[in-house]
């Protein structure tokens, strides 16, 4: 059944965060004062920065709606993203999110209540963002690479504007599930698409594409997965090697801190694990999650949920390793 998009506001009730929320307020206009340094082959270089001081923080959690592009002839849904706040928070570490749905369908709002609710008790800012779908037959559909630049669009955006609303543009996890996952590993990996919203895959601290074969479409033999990615991406002749990570990644490609699953057929587990290896070679931290006894949905509808011992606990402390030492802090 075909999805639409569907435009949600809503406000969540304020949720108790147990532990002391990551990024407190500082005091002082200007924030917290950064010094970095970076190494290179030839030079060493310090720099000193100042984080943008954040907005007043709210006494609930909210949840805003923005558009972070503008396209004529889209809808501005498509182009959109969800921000969902904690109470409180101020220099906030942030988790965007990527929807899955075969490139076709899905939507921001869909099974993110458990994930908002998780992450918001961490003290984090949960952000969910729509791109242009693919609907075969209308000259408005998205087709390659609409996706990547939508998506990349979005974490631009977020970078430049979330301390406005009380987060930390130094500490931003990009995650995705299915198809939201192989948009995530091409933004995120494939410097292009970020260095044309004016950032580099090192302004991500870390990344999470969770269960795709996408990571190398050339090996896999599922006859629906190809079905979805000819549709969407096969305006590009070269797509199955393009938009396959693990076919373009070498060990001097620059990416972030990387969680994957490992779950499905012999041959599903065999592309990520291949996926992670080429991660991994490039000297990247990465963390592998045995997903094998979940199915491809429940590895997304598990995050956050009650009970669930699988995901959550593994993904959260991994992201709380990402935040405590950004990128931008590292050597």
């Amino acid at each position: 059944m075909h999805l639409g998009r569907r435009r949600i506001l809503v406000t969540v009730a304020a949720l108790g965060i147990g532990a002391a929320l990551l990024g407190a307020c500082d005091s002082g206009p200007g924030g917290p004062t950064t010094t970095t340094t970076v190494r290179t082959t030839t030079t060493v270089r310090t720099t000193t920065t100042t984080r943008p001081p954040c907005a007043q923080p709210s006494s609930t959690s909210t949840t805003t709606t923005v558009a972070y592009r503008t396209i004529p002839g889209v809808a501005p849904d498509a182009l959109s993203l969800d921000i969902h706040a904690p109470a409180g928070g101020c220099r906030a570490p942030v988790v965007l999110w990527v929807h899955g749905g075969g490139y076709q369908v899905g939507d921001k709002a869909n099974q993110v209540r458990d994930k908002i609710a998780r992450f918001n008790a961490e003290g984090w800012i949960f952000v969910s963002i729509n791109y242009r779908l693919t609907d075969p037959g209308s000259p408005s559909s998205a087709r390659f690479p609409d996706h990547y630049e939508d998506v990349a669009a979005a974490v631009g955006w977020v970078h430049d504007h979330i301390a406005e609303r009380g987060g930390d543009p130094e500490r931003l996890a990009l995650l995705g599930h299915s198809a939201g996952a192989d948009i995530v590993a091409n933004v995120a990996d494939q410097p292009r698409y970020l260095r044309a919203v004016g950032l580099a895959p090192s302004d991500l601290d870390c990344i999470g594409p969770l269960d795709t074969e996408g990571f190398d479409k050339v090996a896999s033999t599922g006859d629906a997965e190809w079905v979805q990615w000819k549709t969407a991406l096969g305006n590009n002749p070269a797509y199955l090697t393009e938009t396959s990570a693990t076919r373009w990644l070498t060990p001097t490609s620059a990416v972030p801190r990387t969680i994957g699953v490992v779950r499905g057929t012999a041959e599903r587990r065999a592309i990520e694990r291949a996926y992670l290896a080429k991660v991994a070679a490039t000297g990247a931290r990465t963390v592998t999650i045995d997903a094998g006894r979940l199915t491809h949905a429940q590895v997304n509808s598990q995050i956050g949920a009650a009970g669930d011992t699988v995901m959550t606990p593994p993904l959260i402390a991994f992201l709380t390793e990402c935040f405590a030492t950004p990128t931008a802090e590292r050597d």
